[in-house]
């Protein structure tokens, strides 16, 4: 790398640090954007206190996992992967970033071409979906929950332990298991 290109890296660095340590922990976008999502929950039939819950909820799991709020119940973490939650008293994830979000939830709900996994057995809990074929680490995931391999037909995720060695190799896509146990598994390749 020239000296100029590794200057001008200290410098994007740099004030990239800078703008974060001037905006702290609550900009007003962040404020803007609960607000927002705050909105869109009541819209989708939450009450006042069922959408500060949800957003709790949220919250809590923001404090874990590097990612950003997108809906009034969804993440995008850090590395891709979509983190869905459930709204207060509702066993389902539902999508609430549009305006069907108002549609009830559905067990088993994963989109086409993606491997998606629950919290709970038989489909139902928070969610995890992943499309891209790489590695995503799993955090804070054990205990018996379920997966759907919703990905083009025949194509088997890989479940791998804390040092990635494979450890299970999922039936080809289509395919749903109603309990598996996470708490083995650090990270999932769904390629």
């Amino acid at each position: 790398m020239s000296i100029l290109k590794r200057y001008a890296s200290l410098a994007v660095a740099a004030l990239a640090l800078l703008s974060v340590s001037l905006a702290g922990p609550a900009s007003a976008g962040t404020t803007q954007s609960r607000a927002v999502f705050g909105e869109q929950a009541r819209a989708a039939g939450l009450s006042r206190g069922d959408a500060d819950a949800l957003q709790a909820k949220v919250d809590r799991y923001l404090a874990r996992h590097d990612g950003r709020q997108v809906a009034a119940n969804e993440i995008v973490l850090a590395d891709g992967a979509t983190l869905t939650v459930t709204v207060p008293g509702e066993k389902s994830v539902r999508d609430l970033s549009t305006t069907t979000g108002t549609r009830a939830a559905a067990q088993w709900e994963c989109d086409y071409g993606y491997f998606c996994m629950f919290r709970q057995q038989l489909g139902l809990g928070d969610r995890l979906a992943f499309y891209h074929c790489q590695d995503y680490a799993l955090q804070g995931w054990t205990g018996d929950g379920s997966y759907y391999n919703h990905q083009t037909p025949g194509t088997r995720a890989l479940f791998k332990a804390q040092n990635r060695n494979v450890i299970f190799t999922t039936p080809g896509a289509t395919y749903s298991e109603p309990s598996y146990n996470w708490t083995p598994v650090w990270f999932v390749r769904p390629c």
